[in-house]
């Protein structure tokens, strides 16, 4: 029991530290485009947490056991909390009464963008290993 509350508590700090990522993103974008493009904040951390989960996961795959601390604080916490599952949907609900084919870009757009972008993650970091 008391290894699972360290864990918890690991991941909370991680948590903690990726929502504010994340309001961060979503205040500065709102900055620049205005609230009427909430769905482009969803966007850029999902994508941008894709690229980031390939990097430190390939990184991190090499350690697990040694830094499994690590793992839960950035993977789980960090990242798992700056990407939005639920965000997307929200987006892609609110969209879908607004514009089908914006609906429709976004929605596969996203999804393509974010299998790309954690190719991308897992091939940087392993060029990095390689050299």
């Amino acid at each position: 029991m008391k290894k699972l509350l360290y864990e918890i508590l690991w991941v909370a700090c991680g948590g903690a530290v990726g929502a504010s990522m994340r309001h961060g993103t979503n205040q500065f974008v709102f900055s620049i485009m205005g609230e009427e493009f909430f769905f482009i904040a969803t966007s850029i951390e999902n994508i941008v947490g894709s690229f980031l989960i390939g990097l430190f996961f390939t990184l991190l795959s090499k350690r697990s056991v040694k830094y499994r601390n690590v793992n839960l604080f950035l993977l789980t916490g960090v990242i798992g909390s700056y990407t939005t599952y639920s965000g997307f949907m929200i987006d892609s609900l609110i969209l879908f009464d607004e514009s089908i084919p914006i609906l429709i870009t976004y929605f596969f757009g996203q999804i393509f963008a974010g299998v790309l972008a954690l190719m991308a993650g897992i091939g940087v970091m392993k060029a990095y290993y390689k050299n």
